[in-house]
């Protein structure tokens, strides 16, 4: 699912925020769509966001859909990965994690991966083993690393993601600013 998100209204951007969404389960698709619902409202106006929302089933799909999958998770700024319940290892996934820091991901500045993780009702035995591999992962992938547990029903305060946001912002902008060494437009104008 591909998504393009603009306020409609004339504004000054200061270039494009990617997210990209990786969701294990049907429950936790909701706590994705949430979280890339929240930065792009943190984001906008000054930055034109775009998303995509996969399930952890693509992931083995043919191999030039996962390839397409795999560089948009590499060259997102924004990388969601939601799990209601983490009752047994994702190896699978965490293999696949470490594979997309072999990759050259095109982005200027270091970027984001936001783990939402758990709910009420599923606490989890290896909620520890799994942020483990999430640090472990952001390291080698060049990403600060956010890690959430999801409660159910309300989603819970954006306090804790909107600091992360924020921080990556202040590192885009600062990108943005420097002269074209990414060969990004430091300032463009929207309109409806």
């Amino acid at each position: 699912m591909h998504t393009n998100a603009s306020t409609g209204q004339e504004a000054v951007v200061n270039g494009k925020l990617f997210l990209f969404s990786l969701y294990l389960d049907f429950a936790a698709s909701g706590n994705a769509k949430w979280a890339a619902r929240t930065i792009a409202k943190l984001a906008e106006p000054l930055w034109q966001c775009s998303a995509e929302m996969w399930n952890v089933g693509a992931l083995t799909a043919i191999e030039p859909i996962r390839k397409m999958i795999a560089e948009a998770a590499a060259d997102a700024d924004v990388f969601i990965i939601a799990a209601s319940s983490l009752d047994q290892r994702e190896t699978k996934l965490i293999e696949w994690l470490d594979s997309l820091a072999a990759r050259n991901a095109n982005r200027p500045v270091p970027g984001l991966l936001v783990g939402l993780l758990g709910d009420e009702e599923n606490r989890s035995r290896e909620l520890e083993w799994t942020v483990e591999q999430f640090i472990y992962c952001a390291r080698q992938m060049g990403r600060q690393l956010v890690v959430q547990w999801m409660e159910s029903g309300p989603m819970p305060d954006s306090g804790w993601l909107t600091q992360a946001v924020e921080a990556l912002l202040a590192r885009k902008q600062s990108a943005c600013s420097e002269p074209s060494r990414w060969g990004l437009i430091p300032t463009l104008a929207l309109r409806p």
